[in-house]
């Protein structure tokens, strides 16, 4: 029998324009949800319509254990580990992505014991935690090649007593690692390179963090709190202008559920969603202009302790999966659109993943194309940028995915051009 870590407590465009035709873009062109199967060693695909529906796509297999997963910020590439009885090293495997939504392995490899974190810094340099309680616990930068499929160690920092998630700044090029042995949250600067430099460390206290989640616009960081201080704990840490953290006059703030364990924060930032691991229910929480938090009284159960898998936002959707079908007969994917005042509502029924215990989630909204500056349009902004990476590999800029920043990029950006 397999002993595994503890379960977590996600273009095609074509374009002719003078007889030209731009290349495939290896990137889902429409919104996208991944899901790990833990137990069934599987990655599941899931394509989401306008309404939020998900449809599932296809069921590829991962390596044994499959706990957690990022997209890179290109979306080109999934980066999948895993957690066994291994405690020398682990399997760290990187999917792309097709238009379609569905992926395919391109890398498998080895990485220090145990990999319970992973976040892309750049399209090009993925970030892991090397986690061991009580021990030595790290950061480690890797620049992966997409083209000779390799992946290079760059960089390592050390993350204190048991780091198990990583969180980037929206803007800046700074990570985040909680230590939820050491009770604190330190925050690296990285290059385009992948070197790390420590920036600094906010101690939190009686409380542990566990899962972080931060907001859209830069200005606070949450951590989910567990069974620590009583167990119904968020703590909310805020950003200044430079990304450096201080504690939230008002954290921690209090839940009325059992052991804040999962995080999520709607696309406008106005409400922050916590998912329990002792009551396995998911409350909305109201985020004032402040980044204080306090809850609706709209609250989802999704059966018995411990069978949320994880939570994420996609646009103006929460995604949830049900780990297991104990007490209730379901699990797989939930798709809830979520209100004005919070409250969510099923888009349709749970959908199977097709896997045994699907827990974490990965969710991909695809930008604009040709919006280089991420401002939510095209204009000479994005031309002065896409000029400025001519010629080269930029990952941004190289819309059409063929490696190089050229005149076909040009023409994909001139036709999305909103002025």
């Amino acid at each position: 029998m397999r002993t595994r870590w503890f379960p977590r407590n996600g273009l095609v465009a074509t374009l002719a324009i003078g007889g030209l035709a731009a290349g495939v873009r290896a990137q889902s062109q429409s919104r996208a949800v991944f899901v790990l199967n833990n137990v069934s060693d599987s990655i599941t695909s899931f394509a989401i319509d306008e309404d939020g529906v998900p449809t599932r796509l296809a069921t590829v297999p991962t390596s044994d254990g499959p706990i957690a997963a990022a997209i890179a910020p290109d979306g080109r590439h999934i980066a999948v580990t895993h957690g066994t009885i291994d405690d020398v090293s682990e399997t760290l495997q990187i999917f792309s992505v097709a238009s379609d939504a569905t992926v395919a392995l391109v890398l498998s490899t080895l990485v220090p014991d145990a990999p319970l974190g992973v976040r892309w810094l750049t399209s090009e340099i993925v970030a892991v935690t090397e986690t061991d309680f009580g021990g030595n616990n790290f950061i480690r930068s890797y620049r992966f090649d997409a083209r000779g499929r390799t992946l290079e160690p760059v960089d390592a920092r050390n993350t204190g007593g048991f780091n198990t998630d990583l969180v980037t700044h929206p803007s800046l090029p700074l990570v985040y690692a909680q230590d939820s042995l050491g009770n604190d949250v330190r925050w690296f600067e990285f290059d385009s390179a992948g070197a790390l430099t420590p920036r600094g460390t906010l101690s939190t206290g009686g409380i542990f963090p566990l899962r972080m989640a931060r907001t859209n616009g830069g200005t606070m960081l949450y951590a989910a709190g567990g069974i620590s201080g009583g167990g119904t704990n968020v703590l909310g840490l805020a950003m200044d202008a430079e990304g450096d953290l201080a504690t939230h006059p008002g954290s921690p703030f209090m839940s009325p559920g059992d052991a804040p364990a999962y995080l999520a924060v709607s696309s406008d930032d106005r409400y922050l969603f916590v998912g329990h691991g002792g009551d396995a229910t998911i409350g909305t929480f109201a985020i004032a202009p402040d980044g204080s938090v306090a809850p609706t009284g709209f609250v989802f159960d999704v059966g018995l302790q411990g069978t949320i898998g994880d939570i994420e936002v996609l646009g103006e959707y929460l995604m949830v999966t049900d780990e297991s079908t104990a007490g209730d007969g379901v699990a797989g994917l939930y798709s809830f659109r979520i209100k004005d005042n919070g409250d969510l509502t099923a888009v349709d029924a749970i959908v199977d993943t097709a896997g045994v215990r699907p827990e974490t989630i990965v969710v991909w909204d695809p930008p604009t194309p040709g919006d280089l500056d991420g401002d939510g349009d095209v204009d000479f902004l994005d031309l002065l940028a896409l000029l400025a990476a001519w010629g080269t590999g930029s990952a941004g800029a190289d819309l059409d995915g063929s490696g190089t920043v050229d005149f076909l990029d040009l023409l994909i950006l001139l036709a999305a051009w909103t002025g």
